[in-house]
């Protein structure tokens, strides 16, 4: 009797059952796993978070992250105040933004993102800015609640400075130190950067004003900022994704777009006036 070479014997069908049985086991457990994540933004802060286009270096690092293990995140905007209380009650997954230490009862990310506050002067009026007290005699022009946010020694020279002023519109911080309305503007680098090109796009500075070199005095220490999650496997598969896409180079990629978003480039090749301008000295992405 001769045995039929293309049918498996009951061992081996068995064997191939119980393997594919584990595979769409293992497949099924993946995809419960993956998951949408709600996620609180408060501010619309460009170039981290464009709330117009959904888009901004933070919401695309956190997006990436996330979907290295299959999850989607789904933001939300609300006032800062509503994020918190809306985490605590579960109504939110997580938060951008947050140090250890501001929320109980969290998972906290590694650091996702850096900013980088300087004191933003003019070249041509050649200050010297190499502390706060240095600020004491100029008209300062900061961010909403710099004053409560970047230190003892800072919010004592906001209180003594006659020439002190916060803005919550940060474009106007721009046009302000680009038309000679204040010495010095406080603020992070990149948010400079990206209001200094908008307000060109948009005829509010002229190629005369882009002409003036600024230059950031870092003054304040670097803000590292993470992520809260109340999942702690949430938590830990962000941290996952954030490595992958450190260290396969989306990250340094994500940065290289954005820095192209921020810059001159384009324009100075499509103009015959515009140079590409520096922008701003002592900076590195």
């Amino acid at each position: 009797m001769t045995q039929n070479l293309n049918k498996p014997n009951s061992s081996e069908a068995r064997c191939n059952r119980f393997k594919l049985m584990g595979f769409l086991t293992l497949c099924g457990a993946q995809l419960c796993q993956a998951a949408e994540i709600k996620i609180g933004v408060s501010l619309s802060i460009p170039p981290y978070v464009i709330q117009e286009t959904n888009s901004g270096i933070e919401l695309e690092l956190l997006n990436q992250a996330l979907a290295v293990k299959g999850h989607t995140a789904s933001i939300q905007y609300l006032p800062l105040a509503r994020t918190f209380h809306e985490l605590r009650e579960g109504k939110l997954d997580g938060i951008i933004n947050i140090k250890d230490g501001m929320l109980d009862n969290v998972f906290y990310s590694n650091v996702a993102i850096t900013y980088q506050n300087c004191a933003i002067s003019l070249e041509d009026n050649n200050f010297t800015i190499n502390n706060i007290d240095d600020l004491n005699n100029k008209q300062v022009v900061s961010f909403q609640r710099a004053s409560s946010l970047l230190g003892e020694e800072f919010a004592k020279m906001a209180k003594a400075n006659s020439g002190y002023q916060e803005q919550a519109r940060q474009v106007q911080q721009v046009y302000m130190l680009m038309k000679h309305r204040a010495d010095v503007v406080v603020m992070d680098k990149n948010i400079f950067k990206y209001y200094l090109k908008q307000a060109y796009l948009e005829g509010k500075l002229t190629e005369k004003d882009l002409k003036q070199q600024a230059i950031c005095h870092k003054i304040f220490p670097p803000t590292e900022y993470k992520f809260a999650f109340l999942s702690e496997q949430i938590r830990d598969d962000f941290n996952v994704g954030l490595k992958q896409i450190t260290q396969d180079g989306s990250l340094v990629a994500l940065q290289e777009k954005y820095r192209r978003l921020m810059s001159f480039e384009t324009e100075a090749e499509a103009s015959t006036k515009l140079t590409e301008p520096k922008i701003i000295k002592n900076d590195s992405y």
